[in-house]
């Protein structure tokens, strides 16, 4: 994981409602996923982070169908599209390069697209999930 996703990470979980925070929850999960998988290999795919981003991709499609947010559907074409260089490694003469250059830019695109949400929450005055019954004393008058 690196910085943007560390951040995305923290400010969907803090300031992002429920879709946010199942979202950084299933991304955070997949990713974890992913660095414990790391090793498997078939050929020259990487079986265990296109199996780990296939499943995340079936999460996020159910989140975006069942969800009133814009941002699962634009994260869901994100990784779709990684899954689908995971199948172009496979299938072409990619070389190593230009497949993990796409890999990172699709990452920050799908990272760009959570923040967008999270942002999109805070501009429409909503509150946080954080901050929803807390339970709180009311205050004395």
């Amino acid at each position: 994981m690196n910085l943007v996703g560390f951040v995305t990470y923290a400010v969907g979980w803090l300031k992002g409602g429920h879709p946010e925070r199942y979202g950084v929850a299933v991304l955070l999960t997949g990713q974890m996923i992913e660095f414990f998988f790391l090793e498997w290999e078939i050929g020259e795919l990487e079986a265990g982070i296109a199996g780990s981003q296939a499943v995340m991709l079936l999460i996020f499609g159910r989140l975006a169908l069942r969800s009133n947010r814009w941002w699962p559907l634009a994260v869901t074409g994100c990784l779709a599209l990684l899954v689908m260089v995971h199948l172009l490694v496979i299938f072409t003469p990619v070389s190593f390069y230009a497949a993990m250059s796409a890999r990172v830019g699709l990452w920050h695109l799908l990272y760009l697209f959570v923040l967008g949400g999270v942002a999109e929450r805070w501009m429409a005055g909503e509150r946080a999930a954080s901050r929803i019954g807390r339970g709180r004393a009311p205050e004395s008058v």
